[in-house]
């Protein structure tokens, strides 16, 4: 721990390069990654994290409550820091592709990885008695080289649970998006607050089922807009009937078969929830992320939504739409490995894959 007298010396820098930061203007101050470099992949002096902590705590609008708490932060930023610029500089070593992942000095930064799990991460089962799931039997299938179906017009924009562990909700939400998309030609921005809120299998912000929320909306005969039942980051009192026209319906739901091509077959006809075990997702920045970090289980703990899938140099990926913002990864995406031959895919995405089914346009 930091001494008080290294406390008030932190406390002096940190007041300094306030100063100095606020008196800059932004085009001439470095960026975040320009202290570290592209890559973000060799150690700092002690100066250099104070000076990158002051830049990130503004670029995140961080703001604690004290002096104790702000030296805490600033401890497991600096452990964070180092197993980011520690990490990058092994795999670099190890690879000279240019499609390997990089950890960057995310939204995150601040948090030790056992409060981000408790905040952001929840253990999930699959259901075994779902009413409304059919079988999903294609295992194979003519699918094209590359397909991203934000290019088609399907996808919402990313966006936020907050500290919320809602994601199960926003993950069926955009599948329902882009099943409804493709069958009636709208894109409609669907409410998970209403899932959050209603769905009766849920435990909201702590525990949620990507199958149990098809099952709810099924039963109410649809899904309110966003805009009419917007996102409050908590779960509140269920309005079942915010409807407006049946929004959005889905006629059932099919559990994708547990293979690489499975989920191909399933994403080539439409986007697919997943959950899978994001325990080493904090820091993603940027590239294919491989997974080397994942047991090879089928444990889950956090939902997302595959959009589409490509190759870069022979290794081909998933494009997985997440919920934490468009201010972590990719623009709120992750790049995951595809075609491993692991029993459960890179971190068991290929385990708990879902896809709603829409047989009709309803009026």
């Amino acid at each position: 721990m930091i001494s008080h007298a290294s406390n008030i010396l932190v406390l002096l820098f940190f007041l300094c390069t306030t100063l100095f930061i606020s008196f800059s203007s932004s085009t001439s101050f470095p960026t975040q990654y320009s202290i570290l470099g592209p890559n973000l992949d060799r150690a700092l002096s002690k100066d250099e994290a104070m000076l990158l902590f002051q830049l990130w705590k503004k670029e995140h609008g961080r703001v604690y409550i004290d002096l104790d708490e702000m030296t805490k932060r600033f401890e497991i930023f600096v452990s964070n820091l180092n197993y980011i610029t520690g990490s990058n500089a092994k795999r670099m070593s190890l690879s000279p592709s240019h499609h390997h992942h990089l950890l960057g000095v995310s939204k995150f930064a601040d948090l030790s990885p056992t409060e981000f799990k408790e905040m952001y991460l929840h253990d999930f089962e699959m259901a075994t008695d779902d009413n409304g799931m059919k079988g999903i039997n294609e295992v194979s299938c003519q699918a094209p080289s590359s397909l991203d179906w934000r290019q088609k017009g399907v996808v919402t924009p990313v966006k936020s649970q907050g500290t919320c562990g809602s994601c199960w909700a926003f993950s069926a939400a955009g599948a329902i998006e882009g099943v409804n998309a493709i069958a009636t030609g709208e894109l409609i921005n669907l409410s998970e607050q209403q899932i959050l809120d209603c769905d009766p299998e849920s435990n909201g912000c702590y525990v949620g089922y990507v199958d149990k929320a098809f099952d709810w909306v099924m039963s109410n005969g649809g899904i309110a807009l966003d805009a009419n039942y917007p996102y409050e980051g908590e779960k509140l009192t269920c309005q079942s009937s915010m409807i407006v026209h049946n929004t959005a319906t889905i006629d059932g739901y099919g559990h994708v078969p547990q293979s690489d091509e499975g989920l191909l077959c399933a994403t080539a006809k439409q986007p697919v929830s997943v959950c899978l075990n994001a325990n080493d997702f904090q820091f993603y920045h940027s590239g294919i992320y491989d997974g080397e970090n994942c047991a090879p289980t089928d444990y889950t703990n956090h939902c997302l939504l595959i959009v589409g899938y490509d190759s870069k140099e022979g290794q081909d990926f998933w494009i997985v739409k997440n919920s934490w913002g468009d201010n972590w990864g990719l623009n709120g995406y992750i790049w995951i490995k595809r075609n491993t031959n692991l029993p459960y895919g890179v971190c068991g995405i290929n385990a708990a894959a879902y896809i709603p089914i829409k047989n009709t346009i309803h009026p």
